[in-house]
């Protein structure tokens, strides 16, 4: 993992990305738990991270916002990871989920990675302590 830069943005949605050039996995705050939709009124749910996965490609030349990142199919996942998880345990898995769809991604931007999204969306804190 050369030349990664992490990036906190603690009070929005997206609370840490990790990326290089060409692959971004973002932490995502969607608001979901343990059977679907967070609900905070439950004291059984917790609100649960998802993970998302970006490579980089060629910006449309007509399109002035487009930042050339593009969701990898079949490589955003819910996890088990809660929202108010200790930032220093968020950016271990964070490093976690970089290094392994790096491995997966890095000759064929386009593989699929499916099987590998679904089995790595049972980590969680216990995990990475």
């Amino acid at each position: 993992m050369s030349n990664v830069t992490l990036i906190m943005n603690p009070d929005c949605d997206t609370p840490m990305s990790l990326r290089n050039s060409w692959l971004r996995v973002d932490w995502y705050n969607a608001d979901e738990g343990w059977n679907g939709d967070y609900d905070p009124e439950d004291p059984d749910d917790v609100n649960l991270l998802r993970f998302d996965v970006y490579v980089m490609r060629e910006p449309e030349p007509w399109d002035d916002s487009d930042d050339g990142w593009r969701a990898v199919d079949d490589a955003s996942y819910c996890t088990q990871m809660p929202a108010n998880t200790k930032p220093e345990i968020l950016e271990r898995a964070l490093r976690r989920l970089f290094a392994e769809y790096e491995d997966a991604l890095e000759s064929d931007h386009d593989c699929s990675v499916k099987k590998l999204g679904e089995s790595l969306s049972w980590i969680s804190p216990d995990d990475f302590r």
